[in-house]
């Protein structure tokens, strides 16, 4: 639920004019630390101002990356764990805890969340934008509960896209390659009146499958969307903007399934996931006075899945309503509060040729409602020095109650080029309908005796708890160097566990062995992030990042040995390094690398990686440009992320690939 300056994706401060792009890449590196941003404290600030580890992706960051999916943006951030599972799969996460369906983080378009409530984390293959259309991309690690609400444990990610205003005039862009087979799109953006400005977009794409040493995956991916905005920015003291789209997504995949009929058991089950969803956003702005302004943001959101072996479906109708007012009681006080509701209409249909075994039950519909609260006050003690922040979330839900989320942060200006914050802060996870009301049978663990595992939901489960320490620094010692550092240290208190019951044998003769949800598990983690930004030459930009993170858990009573290997599944250290070149006007040459550790809590041990990215752009004339695209370039494959351990699936790799683009504005 985001509404507020940060969702009405008015521009942020316009960059200086500079070479014949414009764009942000021509701002110095201390102008870079000005650019707005509203995640951390839902007002606008800056990036030297916010006391979070946040990261800005930029428009002129994103045309450099050559990257063609939302989910590789977020490997340029430190602190991000990215891993592609397969040609249509993510795991995304900060901090820890990756998984397809991460649980801990949240993610937010135009104010429009996309944090799934059935199972707890994002779809990426639905996931989808025109990249040239992002504003921007404000991505906080550490917790952000306090304004966003459950759920923002280890990180927020908000993607704002421009104003109709912004984005005058047509764009058309294609292209193809070995991987990204296919890929267009345009946008056209135009006047309604004197102050009413509309776009209209469509996109679509084809990749190929990855490759498998198991046999092919199928996991090819094939996706189309379409959409509308309108904004009338200055109608008065108000300011209106309506959006909405429309897409479809047929994802393939490949894996194995418990069966109960007959030896081995189990079936290699070949299938596509199906998505479609549309949504709906109105927001409505209004500025009372120099020291005053709220908001207000409805949306309708439907989102549907099935696969076309019938082994599941769901579908989630989501209406949600959003308020805040900021506003200046004092010279020295910023208070922002609001208020929020959410209900899901939630649908679920199990695997209906086997009665629900694989997963069930067979149909299961259930309405969720959320009601908030929060408030945020901004306390100035020493002008243009020392700002102290407290705030808190009130969320009450269906699954666990009242919680109580607040944060205290300190944000130190020493110089006008240093910045040091702290920050404490609780958080919580509550549970998802899967956690809740389905269940799961994995593979047996023989195929003679065969015994199948059944993961049982728990309705009295508890949300899983997090306390946070962060401390940052902020850093220009010179005109042409730059640091962002953070560190962190994160109590985890009541995470999920299965815990094995009693086997017993059910009227078919199957013998089952339930495995059902506690919070029985603790965790601690301690880490940090490093980036770097070097303006080598007015034409060459480097930038550099570290990652470290260790993260230890620690099993309950009942919890069997081996539920501590999450621990294992997100990287210890991490390198990304970038350099940025302008050969000439019409020339430009990136290089990407990255080095990512080994993956020990998967089997098989998934391989630490070294990868690299290359991209030679060509502006061919004013409006025209011509790019080629080489992706995973030092080796021919490898892989990112292991399988799940309910489902057996073919361990991908991915393949080294090249594509071109052509972008045509007019």
């Amino acid at each position: 639920m985001l509404s507020g300056p940060g969702a009405t994706g008015r521009a942020a401060e316009a960059p200086p004019a500079g070479t014949a792009r414009g764009t942000v890449a021509d701002l110095s590196l201390e102008d870079l630390g000005k650019i707005k941003v509203t995640t951390v404290s839902r007002q606008d600030s800056t990036v030297q101002q916010s006391a979070a580890a946040i990261t800005v992706i930029t428009p002129e960051m994103i045309r450099r990356s050559g990257a063609t999916t939302i989910p590789e943006l977020f490997r340029m951030v430190p602190g991000m764990d990215v891993a592609r599972i397969d040609a249509n799969k993510w795991a995304v996460s900060s901090r820890g805890f990756n998984d397809r369906f991460v649980g801990k983080q949240l993610v937010q378009i135009d104010g429009r969340t996309l944090y799934n409530p059935i199972n707890a984390g994002v779809y990426w293959d639905s996931v989808d934008y025109t990249l040239e259309d992002i504003e921007r991309i404000e991505v906080i690690r550490g917790p952000g509960a306090s304004l966003w609400g459950a759920n923002g444990v280890n990180g927020v990610i908000n993607i704002i896209t421009k104003s109709a205003k912004d984005t005058q005039g047509g764009l058309l862009s294609g292209g193809g390659g070995t991987e990204e087979q296919a890929f267009g799109g345009f946008r056209y953006g135009g006047k309604l009146g004197e102050n009413s400005f509309f776009r209209v977009y469509g996109k679509g794409f084809t990749r190929d499958q990855a490759f498998s040493s198991d046999g092919p995956p199928n996991d090819g991916w094939n996706s189309t969307r379409g959409g509308f905005r309108m904004d009338w920015p200055t109608l008065g003291p108000n300011a209106l903007t309506l959006q909405g789209d429309y897409f479809r997504s047929v994802a393939g995949r490949r894996d194995t399934r418990p069966i109960t009929n007959a030896a081995p058991f189990q079936f290699v089950n070949i299938e596509d996931e199906v998505t479609t969803g549309g949504n709906v956003v109105g927001r409505w702005s209004r500025e009372v006075s120099a020291d005053s302004r709220w908001s207000l943001q409805a949306y309708w959101d439907r989102f549907e899945r099935r696969s076309t072996r019938q082994l599941f479906a769901f579908d989630i109708n989501t209406f949600d309503l959003d308020f805040q007012h900021q506003l200046l009681p004092l010279e020295r006080w910023k208070l922002v509060y609001g208020a929020g509701y959410r209900l899901n209409k939630l649908g679920f249909t199990g695997s209906a040729a086997d009665n629900g075994f694989a997963i069930g039950p067979a149909t299961t519909r259930r309405d969720t409602q959320i009601f908030s609260l929060f408030v945020n006050n901004d306390l100035t003690l020493v002008p243009d020095r020392l700002v102290l922040t407290l705030g808190s979330r009130f969320d009450h839900n269906d699954f666990t109650g009242l919680e109580v989320q607040p944060t205290a942060r300190l944000l130190w200006t020493p110089t006008r080029r240093q910045s040091v914050w702290f920050a404490v802060s609780r958080a919580v996870k509550t549970p998802s309908l899967l956690e809740n009301d389905i269940e799961i049978g994995a593979l047996p663990s023989s195929s003679t005796a065969p015994v199948f595992p059944r993961f049982l939901p728990n309705q009295g489960l508890g949300a899983e708890e997090l306390l946070a320490f962060e401390l940052g620094y902020r850093f220009q010692p010179v005109d042409k160097l730059s640091f962002d550092t953070a560190a962190f240290y994160n109590a985890y208190r009541n995470l999920n566990a299965g815990v094995a019951g009693a086997r017993y044998t059910n009227a078919t003769g199957t013998v089952i062995q339930p495995v059902t949800r506690f919070n029985r598990m603790t965790g601690d983690a301690l880490g940090g992030e490093v980036g770097a930004t070097w303006q080598a030459a007015d034409s060459w930009r480097v930038h550099a990042a570290y990652t470290l993170l260790k993260l230890h858990l620690h099993r309950g009573p009942g919890v069997a040995a081996g539920a501590e290997a999450i621990e294992g599944q997100s990287p210890q250290q991490q390198v990304y390094l970038q350099s940025t070149w302008n050969l000439s006007r019409t020339w430009e040459f990136d290089l990407t690398g990255r080095y990512v550790d080994g993956l020990p809590g998967f089997s098989p041990t998934v391989a630490s990686y070294v990868s690299l990215d290359a991209r030679l752009a060509w502006r061919a004339r004013k409006n025209l440009d011509v790019e080629i695209i080489g992706q995973n370039l030092v080796e021919n494959r490898h892989a990112e992320m292991g399988t799940s351990s309910l489902i057996r699936s073919p361990r991908v790799e991915l393949q080294r690939g090249v594509y071109g683009k052509v972008t045509w504005r007019f």
